[in-house]
């Protein structure tokens, strides 16, 4: 079985994120092998960490160990850092192949990577056309060899498969968590020949957002169709009236030979979290910017995507730091780790599939 179809499978299955992410730790070790994996939500405004989970090796000595790759990350001081990866034309890198084979000079290898007996690391940035969903961070250890290039362009192959795999499993968590989320996602349970089910009182809402006249949309059966052909996850996107979109994903239920279940939900721009606006009372613009910047993104570049000029661009970073206490990028992107991102992770609260968490009332720290 080929890993785009085990991947379906595993988005087939179903489970939460616990399940899924074991599932897909167990599937890339036998597809392309490694010793030691951590594979983490991203919130795609951001790019920062919202859960992480680590496999081959125990958890003494892991606050240390993030300590250290955020420190450098944040710093934007060591190789295949994971925000510009996430901004790379190819979202995977060796660490081996990064540094010609000598990794040792690498500023993460002697706090890091050398206790570990890492021979090589493979960096990947989960994302597809809606957003940046998760990472994974993949260890061979000696005397595992490195990671060829074919297992690295299998695992690029990979990249939009396994983010909308994140997606659909965070997306069904969602579906239990209505009260924290605005217009949530609904559910829907179709038979093969179109005739509903179950349907949910929020997917109801999105239906009739498509079509008022009390009947079921074409597009239900299309992508049920779509969903049972492929044997995996199916995706339409149409316009509703107000001027939204609504978005329907389907896979077929395991076990079941003629059910497909299907998530309608609205489709929404990923924006920096309110608790984080409201902390610190930045503006619209403010915050635009300071997701930007904590994506790794230039002046120029903010610039262009807010269409704005590059002094417009400063004036606003300027601001932003004053209000946050920060003096520089780096510092702000780490400011909002330590202060938001940290301590939900901490209190185990669940990320959602429009970037933030789904538990918005874990304090924040400091």
């Amino acid at each position: 079985m080929d890993l785009h179809e085990s991947l379906r499978r595993l988005a087939v299955r179903g489970g939460d994120l616990t399940e899924m992410r074991t599932g897909l730790d167990r599937l890339l070790r036998r597809a392309i092998g490694y010793d030691i994996a951590a594979i983490s939500t991203v919130d795609p405004a951001t790019l920062l960490w919202t859960s992480c989970f680590v496999t081959g090796i125990g958890h003494e000595g892991g606050a240390e160990r993030e300590r250290i790759i955020f420190d450098l990350e944040f710093r934007d001081a060591d190789l295949n850092g994971y925000a510009r990866l996430a901004n790379a034309a190819v979202p995977v890198a060796s660490l081996h192949q990064a540094t010609g084979g000598r990794i040792t000079e690498a500023a993460r290898y002697e706090p890091l990577l050398r206790e570990l007996g890492v021979r090589d690391e493979a960096r990947v940035m989960l994302r597809s056309r809606n957003g940046c969903w998760g990472s994974l961070t993949l260890y061979r250890c000696t005397p595992s060899p490195p990671f060829a290039a074919a297992e690295l362009t299998a695992l690029s192959g990979a990249v939009a498969p396994i983010a909308d795999l994140f997606r659909l499993t965070l997306l069904r968590a969602a579906l239990d968590v209505t009260e924290g989320i605005e217009d949530p996602p609904g559910m829907l349970l179709v038979r093969s020949g179109g005739e509903v089910e179950t349907i949910s009182t929020q997917a109801r809402t999105w239906l009739e957002a498509i079509d008022d006249r009390g009947r079921i949309p074409s597009v239900v059966r299309s992508v049920v169709a779509a969903a049972r052909a492929g044997n995996g996850p199916a995706t339409a996107a149409l316009p509703a009236r107000g001027g939204r979109w609504v978005v329907l994903h389907g896979s077929p239920i395991e076990g079941s030979a003629d059910q497909v279940a299907l998530i309608i939900e609205g489709a929404r721009p990923t924006v920096l979290g309110q608790i984080i606006a409201r902390a610190y009372d930045l503006t619209s613009r403010e915050r635009e910017v300071t997701a930007l910047a904590a994506q790794g993104r230039s002046t120029r570049q903010m610039a262009s995507v807010l269409g704005i000029s590059p002094f417009t661009v400063q004036d606003h970073l300027k601001a932003v730091f004053a209000k946050t206490g920060t003096h520089s990028r780096g510092e702000l992107v780490a400011s909002l780790h330590t202060h938001h991102y940290a301590p939900r992770v901490a209190a185990g609260a669940a990320p959602s599939p429009y970037g933030w968490y789904l538990d918005d009332g874990v304090p924040a720290a400091g």
